[in-house]
């Protein structure tokens, strides 16, 4: 990797990091092929250089060293595997082909990641990365079964439970790429509806092709919420499956996750935060619980850079619930976070 002057970049360059503006705003994503319009971005934004991978970055020599040397790197070898059977699936999905089968043969191998928690961590490199539709349920797929684990569902409630949050966005096969492209919150009018309309395909594709009940239903209702303001039908918590209350969580920390260009850039920090304020109104707090706890015990002893530029390592979380961690600088002073709310987490390492 090498930092360029915007000036002097080429199309064809390749981007090591994600590039954000001042206000950590994505601006291009990482391992982007630069074109002219990128460029042109670059400078207008008065960007004055920018990671880009060098010849070494992109050899066979540095991807073997890589794969020797970075622990996360059997997972993600068999995550990108199980990603070719994902997006085989939903193509198939598409044209109306019976995918039961395969979706069995992939559940059997997302098992045991959703067993190891440590696939939290190492889905974090992955989430930025990898944002077409397979992948994504493949992630919700890994969470749902995370967190299942943690509720202390039975193994095989977990397997459901791995396959609806794999086929949970199975609706949104019937939309032309250009508009999955697009991210949910910027939808309105005719878009926003027809965004709403794929929890009640997706159901009608998963009754057609013969899975089984609570699946089809989990699919309709995973974006309804607990106070009744979710969709398709506003229902209540007391009226959802409880299979749809996991799936829902687990699908909002990928989508909470990704990297889109014009967002702010997250951490899983930031996830942690915004789903511990929306747990009572959105997300059912008996799923949303295990799931912050345990996770705000993966990232103690992270290592972490604020957005003033100081770094230093996360030592715990205050015990009053509070949803940001305390973090000791490189001076050994300590900084709480929920008292310092003005500040963010802008990098987070999960080597520790």
């Amino acid at each position: 990797m090498k930092d360029v002057e915007v000036e002097n970049l080429k199309p064809g360059m390749i981007l090591a990091q994600t590039v954000t503006n001042a206000e950590f705003v994505v601006i291009i994503l990482a391992n982007t092929v630069l074109n002219n319009k990128h460029i042109l971005i670059l400078k207008n934004l008065q960007i004055p250089t920018v990671p880009i991978k060098d010849e070494f970055d992109l050899s066979k020599l540095y991807q073997i060293a890589i794969s020797l040397s970075n622990k996360t790197s059997s997972f993600i070898q068999d995550f990108e595997k199980l990603g070719k059977l994902a997006k085989k699936i939903y193509d198939e999905i598409k044209m109306g082909g019976n995918i039961k089968s395969a979706v069995s043969v992939l559940v059997a191998k997302i098992l045991p990641m959703a067993d190891n928690p440590a696939s939290i961590n190492y889905l974090f490199e992955l989430s930025n990365s990898t944002p077409e539709l397979s992948y994504h349920g493949e992630r919700v797929a890994i969470f749902a079964g995370i967190i299942a684990k943690w509720m202390n569902f039975e193994w095989e409630e977990i397997r459901t439970i791995v396959t609806a949050a794999f086929l949970h966005d199975a609706g949104k096969c019937k939309f032309p790429v250009q508009f999955l492209m697009k991210h949910p919150a910027d939808l309105q009018g005719v878009e926003l509806q027809l965004y709403k309309t794929h929890c009640q395909t997706g159901r009608d594709i998963l009754q057609n092709l013969n899975f089984e009940e609570p699946i089809p239903t989990v699919a309709f209702q995973h974006h309804e919420y607990m106070n009744g303001t979710g969709f398709p039908l506003g229902i209540r918590g007391k009226n959802m499956h409880q299979f749809s209350k996991i799936i829902a969580v687990a699908d909002a920390y990928d989508r909470l996750m990704a990297e889109r260009p014009g967002f702010v850039k997250k951490t899983p920090f930031d996830a942690l935060s915004l789903l511990a304020k929306e747990q009572y109104a959105h997300y059912d707090p008996f799923v949303c619980m295990p799931f912050i706890t345990t996770l705000k015990d993966h990232l103690i002893g992270s290592h972490v850079t604020l957005s003033d530029g100081r770094a230093g390592k996360v030592i715990f979380y205050p015990k009053d619930f509070a949803s940001l961690p305390v973090i000791e600088l490189e001076d050994a002073t300590e900084l709480n976070l929920n008292e310092n709310r003005e500040l963010l987490i802008v990098h987070y390492d999960i080597t520790g």
